[in-house]
Parts: C-alpha cells; sequence; structure tokens
C-alpha cells in the first residue's frame, strides 16, 4: 500500500512539474515577415478563425503588457485533471517597425493539417488590408 501511494504521488508531482512548452523546439518551425500590418490585426484575425476550426484544440490568444506580440497556442485539453494540457502548436507574432514577424513552433507530434491551415489563415489574415482595426473579421 506505501508503494502504491509513493508511486502515486511520484506520478502526481511529475505531472505538476511538466510543462507543455517542453515539447516545442527552440527553432520555430515556420518564420515570415507580413509587411503593413499590426500583431495585434493580425493575432486577432488568426484568432477567429482558428477557434472557428473543426478541430479538437483549444486555442488561447495572450498578449505581452505592450501589445508589440502575442502568442496563440493550441492546445489538447485532458481528460483528467491529473495531466497537464498537450501544447501542439504556438504561434509567435511580434510587431517589429513597419511588419509583423510571425513565427510557428509545432510539437514533436504535432499534428500536419492543423500546421498547414493555421499557417494558411496566417496568410489570408495578413493579407486583408481593414480600413478599421475593429472591422478585422476572420476569413
Amino acid at each position: 500500500m506505501k508503494r502504491l501511494a509513493v508511486v502515486g504521488l511520484t506520478c502526481l508531482l511529475s505531472a505538476c512539474q511538466s510543462s507543455p512548452t517542453e515539447l516545442l523546439p527552440d527553432k520555430p518551425e515556420k518564420v515570415a515577415d507580413f509587411p503593413a500590418t499590426t500583431a495585434a490585426d493580425l493575432s486577432n484575425c488568426v484568432h477567429r478563425a482558428a477557434q472557428s476550426m473543426r478541430y479538437p484544440y483549444v486555442f488561447h490568444l495572450n498578449a505581452r503588457a505592450d501589445k508589440l506580440e502575442f502568442v496563440i497556442t493550441a492546445t489538447v485539453e485532458p481528460l483528467t485533471t491529473m495531466r497537464p494540457m498537450l501544447l501542439k502548436l504556438e504561434l509567435h507574432l511580434m510587431t517589429k517597425g513597419e511588419s509583423t514577424t510571425v513565427e510557428m513552433k509545432k510539437s514533436a507530434i504535432g499534428d500536419h493539417e492543423l500546421n498547414r491551415d493555421i499557417w494558411s489563415i496566417v496568410e489570408r489574415c495578413a493579407e486583408r488590408r481593414p480600413e478599421h482595426p475593429a472591422e478585422n473579421t476572420a476569413p
């Protein structure tokens, strides 16, 4: 009984210490600069379009306080609360002068169709030139 408790506690602690970002490589899979758009507009467009896709992932949009860098993640929600979320994809969108740099990182066991679809969304959203940022809608 003690051994079972020790094994269970070890599993619990290792799950709590693991981070979904540990699965992603340091070097991005894809990088591109998109001219004449802001990271805020582009990230909002990509996030809304990603949420409308029929994938079993949850998409999260986080912004740095200065609104110059945004991160969109695609995670798989665990079936139990004992397991951490699995990160499948991460997009970094950074405003750099008159352009936005987008970096895509994917997990080693990533979904190739998701990667292709998300990058396609980034390209479509970058092509859009709304007159007012508030009018930016999903493609």
